[in-house]
C-alpha cells in the first residue's frame, strides 16, 4: 500500500507530506496525451502501460517558521468516495501529527481544481470552515477565474461550494506575481495547468524544496516540459511552466516534489546534454 504521510526536513523545516488518497493507478496513459507509450513508460520505470503507477492526492504541512502550513487542501469528503488507501483522510493525516485544525495558520493554494480545495470546508459540519483561523493564500489570478465567467464549467459549482464561504469570511488573501509569504515561503507563478498555477518554494538555512503543485502529476513531467500533461487551460503556457520549475530547481538546488507524486519522492533536477534528468534522492533523515 502506499504510504499516507512521511516527513522531511529542510533547514529548520519540518515539511510532511499528508495524503487524502493515494491510489495506484492504471490508466496513467492519460495523464500524458500524445506520449508514445514506450516515452513514458522508460521515464515512468514500468514495461507494460497498464502496470500501477503510485499516485497520489496530496498535501504538505510546514512548521517551524512559527507558524503552521497547509499547501492545498485536498478533495475534502468527497475524497471518501475514491475507494482508495486514505481517501478522504486528511484531517486524520494532519492529527496523526499532533496539529488541531485550528492551530493551522495559513493555506496556500497551489490552484483551486476540487482536489485541491476539498477541505477548505468540512461538509460534515454544515460548509464550515475546516481550519478557522487560517488565512488563504491563493494566486489573484486564479481567484478571480474561479470567481469569473470563464470558469472551467466542469469544475465550476464544486469549487464555488468549497471556495465561496471563504471568501466571504474574508478569510482570503490574493497573492499578486510571486508572493512571499514568510522568509521561508515563496509562492512562484507557473500557469498553464490553471490561469493563476503557482508553486512553492521553501527555503532554510541553505536548505530547498520546490512544490510543483500541478506543474508535474509525476518526476517525468519535470525532466520532459515539452510533454502535455492531463487537463491543461494552456499547453503551451504550461511547457514553459516546467520549464520554469526545472530552471529553478537547478539554480537554487532544490529538492522536488509534488502533491501528486507517491508519498514521499524527493529528486534533483539536473542538466544533461539531451535536456533535464531526474536524480532520486532518499527521504533525509532528520536532523535536530
Amino acid at each position: 500500500m502506499s504510504r499516507l504521510s512521511e516527513t522531511v526536513r529542510v533547514g529548520s523545516l519540518e515539511v510532511a507530506a499528508i495524503s487524502d488518497s493515494a491510489p495506484d493507478v492504471t490508466d496513467f496513459q492519460r495523464h500524458l496525451p500524445g506520449v508514445e507509450p514506450a516515452e513514458w513508460m522508460r521515464e515512468v520505470g514500468i514495461t507494460n502501460p497498464d502496470d500501477p503507477v503510485p499516485f497520489n492526492l496530496g498535501s504538505f504541512l510546514i512548521r517551524g517558521d512559527g507558524r503552521t502550513t497547509l499547501v492545498d487542501a485536498g478533495y475534502g469528503v468527497f475524497g471518501r468516495t475514491l475507494g482508495a488507501p486514505g481517501c478522504g483522510e486528511l484531517l486524520e493525516r494532519i492529527a496523526e501529527l499532533g496539529v488541531a485544525l485550528e492551530e493551522v495558520d495559513a493555506v496556500v493554494q497551489t490552484h483551486l481544481h476540487p482536489d485541491h480545495v476539498g477541505w477548505l470546508i468540512d461538509e460534515d459540519r454544515d460548509t464550515a470552515l475546516t481550519f478557522p483561523n487560517a488565512t488563504v493564500y491563493v494566486s489573484r489570478t486564479e481567484l478571480d477565474h474561479w470567481l469569473g465567467p470563464e470558469a472551467d464549467a466542469q469544475r465550476l459549482e464544486f469549487v464555488r461550494r468549497c471556495v465561496l464561504p471563504v471568501h466571504e469570511a474574508a478569510r482570503i488573501e490574493p497573492v499578486d506575481g510571486e508572493g512571499v509569504l514568510s522568509p521561508s515561503l515563496t509562492m512562484v507563478p507557473t500557469p498553464g495547468h490553471t490561469p493563476g498555477h503557482c508553486s512553492l518554494l521553501i527555503s532554510s538555512r541553505g536548505e530547498r524544496l520546490l512544490i510543483t503543485g500541478d506543474v508535474a502529476y509525476h518526476p517525468a513531467h519535470v525532466v520532459r516540459p515539452e510533454w502535455r500533461t492531463f487537463l491543461e487551460h494552456d499547453a503551451a503556457e504550461a511547457e514553459r511552466s516546467r520549464r520554469k520549475v526545472a530552471e529553478l530547481a537547478i539554480a537554487r538546488d532544490a529538492l522536488v516534489t509534488g502533491g501528486h507524486f507517491g508519498i514521499l519522492t524527493l529528486g534533483r533536477v539536473r542538466r544533461v546534454e539531451t535536456g533535464y534528468a531526474w536524480e532520486a534522492v532518499a527521504t533525509p533523515e532528520p536532523h535536530a
